[in-house]
């Protein structure tokens, strides 16, 4: 039977898995250590570098072309590998980064190189966990070769922002040249918490030799971390979400209020010690003593191990969830991260690995918009898909609330709104699955049902309209007219198959012969014909869209027939597709206009809807209930028959994307317009209006209503843009 010491045996044998041996590249001596941290990454100290190459110990600038032979003493067997020196921070005074330090100094900080191998190591070589360094850990660092006996134990005196000390016992083996640049592994922790830098040199003064005799300064995983996270230098494996927490001050109210609450909570010494192995265990960690039963103890396991209280809430009986609540509240007060358990976020990321993973970030900013969550870049969500989904979770669950109220009992974590807008993307299988996840957290952590619910319909809606957006955009012919001055259109078209790919869109036809509307019509038909295949005809109607002058904006092409009189039947282009027009002409003649128009199409599907009335006969008339509502993106044209033709060319240069107006003027146009526009999702109208067409097409008298669809749709530009002045352009670049 294994005892406790022979079990710290084996972990501290584990740990000397990612020490490596610095060798100087002409005698191959050992000159110092080093730390594996995966993919082929070696941290060690820049003086180490330094004196491997014959260089002074402090030199500032980096070697060029540096390249150190290194071995890893767990497999001595094996040759030496390269290594190329990768990234560089000189050491310098402690606490002054552009201060250069001095041989004889008594302590320094930075003095960190990262070295890349040609190669993986092979195993047993293994990458070091990390923790935190925190005073009083005890630690253990070896010399460069690794043997067993060259372990040298001290503990963490002190950590600073840039550096730390720690003191070895007056007994064993101290720390000293060749060990810097080596990790030092905390047997508590089962991680490595810093790398050792150096030994301190007595400094002037009364201070004597025999006072730092057994002091060295050391690199805090801290310092080491942020050093690699600017360089988005990744190590694995990564600190666990449950290591501990650098050491922070907690107000000694709060630290009051928790120690009432846990007393309340758990008011008996032997439930103490069972809810705190089970805590420990649930983390990951070592199993407590009888020493940990005490309150203060379970104080400082939910303050400075993030989840822990996660994880205590959880096991609690419900009768005490009131209570229970309290303790998570002045958790997220002292900025305790980790509002999950260990088993629901692994349950988390389960549920999120594939597609639900890769909608996670768009769902979480659209959730989140009026929040602060985004007003810094994420930095960790680049790199590998896994990794991103994983940072993300992580930094989603410490952000509480999401801006739905501001009331906090109805406020809800970021990361359950989020997950419910994946959710509400998902198949109903995953949907179920996810939506149980959240409810389970939500009772845990004390949001109300009726709030979650509120999410939840929020969640559809957006879901609803980003499968609107999102849909795979209808084939798309489009065709512009050029008047020809002898009679008739010159025609360019182009087709793009509504595949959403670049490159899709292709010119198909452009000739300088002018054509009279019904060549136009069976010029158009035949290259629909050409080119839409009929399973696709089946999925999707193509639209059809003219490009035209202002002067001919109510040219009647949706009225163009092919005159095939071999069929016995009309061929009517507005019939038998949707047709539309667009002037570009019209919003390209100045940056303002573009703008405007670019501002209106944003959203113009939820943006607002404005009729011209009889009572607007003048251009100021439009400017003013164009600007009542700066997000109108539809209009219909009501106005007198004799003032159409002007206003509608000032609505189409204010930049409004979508305007609708009849071109035979018929005394009840605007109720039929109107009841066109809105009976439906604005996205559908061009069918709607070639239905009714086709429900009219013969209708003639003064009720007939021939509508013209301006559709300037800003997420499929025109192919070929009109072009004016571009010095308004220029001045923009």
């Amino acid at each position: 039977m294994r005892g406790r010491d022979d079990r710290g045996a084996s972990d501290r044998d584990a740990a000397r898995l990612s020490l490596v041996s610095v060798l100087s590249p002409g005698t191959a001596r050992i000159v110092g250590s080093g730390v594996y941290v995966g993919e082929r990454r070696l941290l060690t100290c820049a003086h180490v570098v330094n004196e491997a190459l014959g260089r002074a110990m402090f030199a500032r600038p980096a070697p060029e072309n540096a390249s150190l032979p290194v071995r890893f003493p767990c497999a001595p067997e094996r040759p030496a590998l390269a290594a190329r020196l990768v990234a560089w921070k000189p050491a310098h005074r402690a606490g002054a980064p552009d201060i250069p330090v001095i041989l004889g100094e008594p302590l320094w900080g930075g003095d960190l190189a990262v070295l890349e191998l040609m190669e993986e190591p092979a195993a047993p070589a293994a990458p070091a966990p990390w923790r935190y360094m925190d005073r009083g850990q005890e630690v253990r660092a070896w010399y460069g070769d690794g043997a067993s006996f060259t372990y040298a134990d001290s503990s963490v005196g002190s950590v600073q922002h840039d550096h730390g000390f720690v003191d070895g016992a007056p007994r064993g083996a101290a720390i000293g040249p060749g060990y810097s640049g080596g990790p030092l592994w905390c047997d508590k922790e089962q991680a490595s918490v810093g790398l050792v830098l150096g030994v301190m040199s007595p400094p002037d003064g009364p201070f004597r030799g025999e006072n730092v005799l057994r002091r060295a300064i050391v690199a805090p995983w801290q310092t080491v971390e942020r050093f690699l996270a600017a360089l988005e230098i990744r190590v694995g494996p990564a600190r666990s979400d449950t290591g501990s927490l650098p050491p922070g001050s907690v107000a000694p109210v709060l630290r009051h209020k928790l120690h009432t609450v846990i007393l309340n909570l758990l008011p008996d010494e032997d439930q103490r010690l069972r809810h705190t192995h089970r805590v420990l265990s649930a983390l990951g960690l070592p199993g407590g003593s009888a020493a940990d039963s005490s309150v203060a103890a379970l104080v400082d396991l939910v303050l400075t191990r993030p989840r822990a209280a996660a994880v205590l809430t959880d096991e609690l009986p419900r009768a005490l969830r009131e209570t229970a609540l309290k303790l998570l509240s002045l958790c997220r007060g002292a900025l305790v991260p980790g509002i999950l358990t260990p088993l629901e976020l692994a349950s988390l990321l389960a549920l999120l690995d594939g597609e639900p993973g890769r909608l996670l970030e768009e769902a979480a900013r659209d959730a989140l918009v009026n929040t602060t969550f985004w007003d810094e870049p994420l930095e960790t969500l680049r790199g590998e898909p896994d990794d991103a989904v994983r940072h993300l979770v992580l930094a989603l669950e410490n952000y509480w609330g999401d801006s739905g109220s501001t009331d906090t009992p109805h406020r809800v974590p970021a990361l359950l709104t989020a997950v419910e807008y994946v959710a509400a993307l998902t198949a109903p299988g995953q949907r179920s699955e996810l939506r149980e996840w959240v409810a389970a957290v939500a009772e845990r952590t004390g949001v109300h049902e009726s709030v979650l619910l509120s999410r939840r319909t929020d969640a559809e809606d957006w879901a609803r309209a980003r499968r609107a957006r999102t849909t795979p955009a209808e084939p798309r012919l489009t065709v512009r007219l050029d008047r020809d001055p002898s009679g008739g259109h010159r025609c360019i078209i182009w087709y793009d198959p509504g595949t959403g790919q670049d490159g899709a869109l292709r010119q198909v036809l452009a000739d300088d012969e002018p054509r009279g509307p019904q060549d136009v019509a069976r010029l158009v038909q035949d290259v629909l014909l050409r080119e839409v295949p009929a399973t696709v005809r089946v999925r999707s109607s193509p639209l059809v869209e003219f490009l035209v002058e202002p002067e001919d904006l109510d040219l009647p092409v949706d009225r163009w027939d092919d005159g095939d009189s071999e069929s016995g039947f009309p061929s009517v282009l507005g019939v038998e597709y949707a047709v539309v027009v667009r002037c570009p002409e019209l919003r390209t003649q100045s940056l303002k206009r573009l703008r405007a128009w670019e501002t209106r199409s944003v959203g113009f599907p939820s943006g607002g809807f404005a009729r011209l009335m009889p009572e607007h006969s003048e251009p100021e008339h439009v400017y003013k209930l164009l600007h009542q509502d700066q997000q109108t993106g539809r209009l219909a044209i009501g106005c007198a028959p004799e003032h159409r033709p002007r206003l509608q060319v000032v609505c189409l240069a204010h930049g409004i994307p979508v305007v609708l107006w009849d071109r035979n003027d018929s005394p009840r146009r605007i109720d039929q317009l109107t009841a066109l526009m809105l009976n439906g999702h604005p996205r559908s109208l061009p069918e709607r209006v070639r239905a009714h067409r086709a429900r009219t097409l013969g209708n003639s008298g003064e009720e007939a209503v021939a509508p013209v669809l301006v559709w300037d749709d800003a997420s499929r530009t025109p192919p070929d843009p009109y072009w004016s002045d571009p010095s308004w352009e220029d001045a923009t670049s």
